[in-house]
């Protein structure tokens, strides 16, 4: 699906193909590449938008600039907006899709390190509960109210669209880990991405980059000092807010004449 932002077609712009290939010229144009916490706040942004603005977010599977890092000892380390994905070209090296990495590089890189077996539930749906309290969705989403707000919208729509109740799993390469530790190989790097609303809206850290279905989305340098602040302004109420509302709105029906609660239950339709 081609990306119509109307007006806001400078802020974000698309890069398809390889990431090899698509990452520097993003950067070229001094854009950098969007994170799972934008991406995130991106969906809330839209989320009383045009069906066809919020069907573009939704629906897309989008890589990211955060990466995850494979160690031969079975562990592994999320690097938020990765410094070496933004410095990937043709000419670096590759193995089986991943950045080849040296022990210096694994080690330089600040990030939350998880040892073997230690990421939290892995390669399966979760709860909604589960996906709030997940270590590795904390660290993506980089805000407790964030991952909540974002829980609570992704499973409510799941569930109206598609009748999920379980969803937003974490999935990390398991050959990945295994293949990297028997054969003592250097760490490696892929990339974080999010998948779209009928396919779970999983954090995947698999991505290959040198797979020619990559997808970018760079966004302006106009645009990255606001970005980060929009995660407030996203309205003035929030996916539990509407939920508690709906909840006082139910008490008050037996004891409220209707035409009282009218007004207030078509001011909660437009929301």
């Amino acid at each position: 699906m081609v990306l119509n932002l109307g007006q806001a077609q400078e802020n974000y712009k698309e890069f398809f193909g390889e990431i090899i290939e698509q990452m520097p010229k993003l950067i070229a144009e001094g854009r950098v590449p969007m994170n799972v916490n934008q991406l995130m706040q991106r969906r809330l942004d839209v989320r009383n938008a045009s069906q066809d603005l919020k069907s573009f977010w939704m629906d897309n599977c989008f890589d990211t600039g955060d990466a995850v890092v494979y160690h031969p000892k079975g562990g592994l380390k999320i690097v938020l907006d990765s410094q070496y994905l933004r410095q990937i070209t043709p000419e670096s090296e590759i193995n089986s899709g991943a950045l080849v990495l040296t022990e210096d590089d694994y080690r330089s890189m600040e990030g939350e390190e998880f040892k073997k077996g230690k990421p939290g539930q892995v390669n399966e749906w979760l709860s909604k509960q589960d996906v709030k309290s997940h270590p590795v969705w904390k660290v993506l989403a980089r805000d407790q109210n964030l991952l909540n707000d974002y829980a609570n919208y992704i499973f409510a729509e799941g569930k109206q669209k598609f009748g999920y109740e379980s969803t937003m799993g974490v999935f990390i390469d398991s050959e990945e880990y295994e293949f990297v530790l028997l054969q003592h190989y250097n760490s490696e790097l892929r990339m974080w991405y999010v998948n779209g609303l009928e396919d779970g809206s999983d954090a995947v850290g698999s991505d290959n980059l040198d797979d020619d279905d990559g997808y970018l989305v760079g966004i302006a340098p106009e645009a990255q000092s606001t970005l980060g602040k929009s995660v407030p302004k996203i309205s003035t109420y929030t996916v539990t807010d509407l939920e508690a509302f709906d909840n006082v709105i139910k008490g008050l029906e037996g004891i409220l004449n209707p035409d009282v609660l009218k007004p207030f239950v078509q001011l909660r339709e437009k929301l």
